[in-house]
């Protein structure tokens, strides 16, 4: 599997209810189209731009695709931007993982984080390995949770 995935509405759901994707569905496009697709999208995208914004990762995934160490702080900034819409308030522990996700993509816009470079099905890149600076640590699931 490779190392850059496109995010789903099953990693949507890790973070929402299946009733307020509902209701955000219900709220969605004037014109009748699900709304979860292109906020799945705008979100990849997004990332995308942080991670080019850092300098920090020497190979991008296919459009579309976010390194999978940052699907969870990408779905935490997607919740936020659901139950927004839908009117619902964040509760302390979603407010806590939005300054998180928040925190991780201003640290790799900035370059503090460095971002696993694309490498198709699992492929190692040696190039996006940190050489000795601690604030080059690639941006892993284990270490976005800390």
């Amino acid at each position: 599997m490779a190392n850059w995935v496109k995010p789903t509405e099953t990693d949507l759901a890790a973070n929402l209810s299946q009733g307020e994707i509902d209701a955000f569905r219900r709220d969605g496009a004037l014109d009748g189209t699900d709304p979860v697709a292109p906020l799945l999208d705008r979100t990849a995208s997004l990332v995308r731009t942080w991670i080019a914004s850092g300098g920090r990762c020497s190979k991008m995934g296919p459009a579309g695709t976010v390194p999978a160490g940052l699907v969870i702080p990408a779905m935490d900034y997607a919740m936020a931007k659901v139950l927004n819409r839908i009117s619902v308030p964040l509760t302390e522990d979603r407010r806590n993982a939005l300054k998180r996700a928040e925190e991780i993509f201003d640290k790799i816009a900035h370059g503090e984080i460095a971002v696993e470079s694309y490498a198709p099905d699992g492929e190692v890149d040696d190039s996006t390995l940190p050489v000795s600076s601690p604030a080059a640590a690639l941006a892993t699931p284990e270490r976005l949770l800390d």
